[in-house]
């Protein structure tokens, strides 16, 4: 992991040649089928090309939640003697949010650089979402859960959106800005198949993904 950032780094920094910025802040994901919403936290990178046009890298985590209504499992005892042999019982889905993303931006106004600006671009995302249940409480010692009721998975999907947002520059204080990115998955695959259908209901293939943050830039 820590030769993939320095790699990740050292790309951004033999494009840029004189100058690179980081960035950090808090973000915010809606979804379009289920509203939500996810907080979370963003770190990237932002390399200017000339004023006027960047291209940046992001990586986004959103916290998990729970989310949707709960879910019947059935456990079964572990000696078929044990009576009852099977109970249900409910759980809760909750999934949170891993996004990878980059893209172009172009800036309108006072530009990269100095003062006011507004900056708009198209972006492309790498999202892997973790979902997991939060069972009832039951005796683990005589009971575990049928196979068909451990819907723990992973969704890794592919996207594409737009974005845009509006920044304020400082020679003294750095970049303060505010974005959001409209994404619509093309691909999605889980690592579980033999989950419930009200589990996949909860994943998103239109997301809305607001941010706030400050951004440093560095020159060499």
């Amino acid at each position: 992991m820590k030769n993939l950032v320095v790699l990740v780094v050292l790309f951004f920094a033999g494009m840029a040649n004189a100058q690179i910025s980081v960035n950090g802040g808090a973000s915010m994901l809606v979804g379009f089928s289920n509203p939500g919403p996810w907080g979370g936290v963003h770190v990237g990178l932002e390399v200017p090309r000339d004023d006027a046009v960047s291209i940046y890298g992001r990586f986004t985590h959103h916290f998990r939640r729970t989310i949707g209504d709960s879910i019947p499992a059935f456990i079964i005892a572990k000696d078929p003697l044990t009576v009852p042999f099977s109970q249900t019982v409910n759980s809760i889905p909750s999934m949170n949010y891993n996004i990878i993303e980059g893209g172009t931006r172009y800036y309108l106004g006072n530009g990269f650089d100095y003062g006011f600006a507004a900056y708009g671009g198209s972006c492309i995302m790498l999202i892997f979402n973790s979902v997991k249940g939060d069972y009832d409480t039951f005796d683990e010692t005589l009971y575990e859960l049928d196979e068909f009721s451990r819907y723990k998975t992973t969704f890794f999907s592919l996207g594409f959106g737009l974005g845009g947002g509006v920044k304020y520059s400082s020679g003294r204080f750095g970049t303060f800005y505010f974005d959001l990115n409209l994404a619509y998955m093309i691909f999605a695959q889980s690592s579980n198949e033999n989950i419930p259908g009200s589990v996949g209901d909860i994943y998103n293939p239109l997301i809305f993904n607001f941010n706030l943050g400050w951004r440093k830039d560095i020159l060499w």
